[in-house]
């Protein structure tokens, strides 16, 4: 019996996304009037922490554990991380985007001399930094034109929902300024924090090495000097010297 529901968490655990997507149009359809007015983006993230609720009812009610017990942020990233793999995959110009983008932040945080403790939170907010595109504004990036200005500001407003989303959870509540203001260009004023800085730098980087629908993939050596010429506008001149040492 119990090898059975060990079996049961793990296939909800790795098949979290797949099932989500074909409950949703079977909840549509047996909704009542007040669910049916609620965003395909809000029932979706509703659905997905209702789904990890049930799997973490599983586990603790089996005693299905590993050898060595992790903490509540841990089980948080391992879901996150898979959450993100998903999203990434929904467009094929962002497949693995979000893991080279943590590298970037590691690579650079790093060099700048932080504590571990804060090396590795910021490698834990770049997991989760594109948390709000479950939103579905990723799929612009499939548009073989450039964004108008409009379509940016949807785009954007990814940041906004991937802070609301984080805002509750005590022990990453402390990370919501630096996924609100991951896309908020330097010369916005002072307030934009370091954090958030370090993944704007490695996030945009990032996305030029990546083809779009209306553009190729920029060689390393171009993308290095558009993030030059935007020193002190979009990025942290400060920051820039160590995007040269990114791979």
């Amino acid at each position: 019996m119990l090898n059975f529901a060990y079996n049961l968490i793990r296939q909800l655990e790795d098949n979290s996304m797949t099932l989500l997507d074909e409950a949703m149009p079977d909840v549509r359809a047996s909704a009542g009037p007040a669910l049916r007015g609620v965003p395909d983006s809000e029932l979706r993230v509703a659905l997905y922490a209702m789904m990890l609720k049930i799997i973490d009812f599983l586990r603790e009610g089996t005693g299905a554990q590993d050898s060595t017990p992790k903490t509540l942020p841990e089980i948080y990233l391992e879901h996150a991380k898979s959450l993100m793999e998903y999203i990434d995959g929904q467009s094929s110009y962002t497949v693995g985007h979000t893991p080279s983008v943590v590298r970037h932040v590691v690579s650079i945080s790093s060099r700048l001399g932080l504590s571990d403790r804060e090396v590795a939170d910021l490698e834990y907010a770049a997991w989760i930094h594109n948390i709000g595109l479950i939103n579905q504004a990723h799929r612009l990036d499939t548009l073989a034109r450039s964004l108008t200005q409009d379509e940016l500001r949807q785009a954007r407003n990814h940041t906004v929902v991937g802070a609301e989303m984080v805002r509750p959870i005590e022990f990453l509540s402390h990370m919501v300024p630096i996924i609100r203001y991951h896309h908020t260009h330097f010369n916005a004023g002072d307030d934009v924090p370091l954090g958030s800085r370090i993944i704007a730098l490695a996030d945009a980087y990032q996305a030029m090495l990546e083809p779009r629908a209306y553009r190729p993939a920029l060689s390393r050596a171009e993308a290095l000097q558009e993030i030059t010429k935007g020193a002190g506008t979009q990025f942290d001149p400060d920051l820039v010297v160590y995007a040269h040492d990114l791979a």
